[in-house]
Parts: C-alpha cells; sequence; structure tokens
C-alpha cells in the first residue's frame, strides 16, 4: 500500500465528519507524509496502522474533544425564550397572589398590634379600677367591716394585677417592635446588596 492509497481509504472512512474536522485530519496525515519522505512511506505506514485503525482513532479523538465542550444548540438557547415567555404569561396571576400575600402579613400585624393595644388597655382598665374598687370599700365600712376589708384587698389586687399586665404588655410592644424593626432593614439590607 502507498500513500495515494492510504489517504484514498482513509478519506472514504473519515467523510462523515464534519467539514472542518475533515480537512484538518486529511491536512495533518498530508503533511505527516510530507515530512516522512517518498523514501519513508512505508515505514510511515507501518507506524500509522491501517487506515480503518487510524479512522477510528481520529473519530475517538473527536468523539472525546466533544464530549468536554458544552452543547450550544438552538434548544439551549430558546429555554430563556421560554423562561421570559412564562414569566410574561404569569405576571397576571402572580400580580395578584403577590399583592394578596402582602395585604395578609399586614393585616396579620395589624391584628397582632390591635391586640396588644386590647390588652393594654384592658390592664389599664384593671389599674384603674382597683382604686375605684378601695373607694367602693369606704363607702361600705360604717355598715360592714368584712365588705370593706375585701373590697380594699380586691382593690390592692387589681392595682398589682394591672401593674404587671401592663408592664408585661409594654415589653412585649417594645420586643416586637423591635423584631418588626429589626425585619425591615434586614429586608432593606437585602435589597440593597441585589442592586448594589
Amino acid at each position: 500500500m502507498n500513500k495515494q492509497e492510504y489517504m484514498k481509504q482513509l478519506r472514504e472512512r473519515l467523510k462523515r465528519l464534519p467539514k472542518e474536522d475533515f480537512a484538518r485530519a486529511i491536512e495533518y496525515y498530508e503533511e505527516y507524509f510530507a515530512e516522512a519522505g517518498e523514501e519513508n512511506e512505508a515505514k510511515a505506514i507501518e507506524d500509522l496502522g491501517s487506515p480503518k485503525e487510524t479512522a477510528d482513532q481520529i473519530i475517538c479523538d473527536m468523539a472525546l474533544n466533544y464530549s468536554k465542550e458544552p452543547v450550544r444548540n438552538v434548544r439551549t438557547g430558546m429555554n430563556g425564550l421560554w423562561v421570559a415567555l412564562l414569566a410574561l404569561f404569569a405576571v397576571p396571576i402572580a400580580l395578584p397572589l403577590l399583592f394578596s400575600g402582602v395585604v395578609l402579613v399586614m393585616a396579620a400585624l395589624v391584628a397582632v398590634w390591635a391586640l396588644l393595644l386590647a390588652l393594654l388597655v384592658m390592664a389599664g382598665c384593671v389599674v384603674i379600677a382597683g382604686p375605684l374598687t378601695m373607694i367602693a370599700g369606704f363607702s361600705v365600712l360604717a355598715k360592714s367591716v368584712p365588705v370593706f376589708l375585701c373590697c380594699v384587698g380586691m382593690g390592692l389586687l387589681q392595682v398589682g394585677i394591672g401593674a404587671v399586665l401592663t408592664y408585661g404588655i409594654y415589653l412585649l410592644c417594645r420586643r416586637l417592635m423591635g423584631w418588626t424593626l429589626h425585619g425591615i432593614a434586614r429586608m432593606i439590607r437585602k435589597e440593597g446588596k441585589k442592586h448594589a
């Protein structure tokens, strides 16, 4: 077998390759034979092996190279388009859901604060009712000492319970306000980092 026959068989086996890869492979082996020279043609063919072995090796090497490269085709480009289209069509559904979620969170916060305000008013009423109960006890002092003592004791108890409740609710409001402000500040910082 000479160089022409070898290259003819090699071309025949590589003709299914893409044009650039085919041209690159044929050029490489043409140069290989040119460097070997006509006198070393037989030795070069012996070193290369059969055209079938050489073609198989070229195809395997190219397959390995292509497997390492990320695949870029029309389908991957279309994924971004599909995501954009889905986002566009989801806006009429997502915006009302987002709005209703924000409204629900705000309503929950208002309800919690209203409950705390009601508890604070109730505790204040208990504190105010204590002295009034003691005054009522003084009004019955002439008729019944045990009723007077009971009213004074209940009044003192109301003042004590009311004071403890008022202070506890005050601390709870301070803590809740701190958590709320801390959460809002954290959200603002996150948004600032996203846009920075």
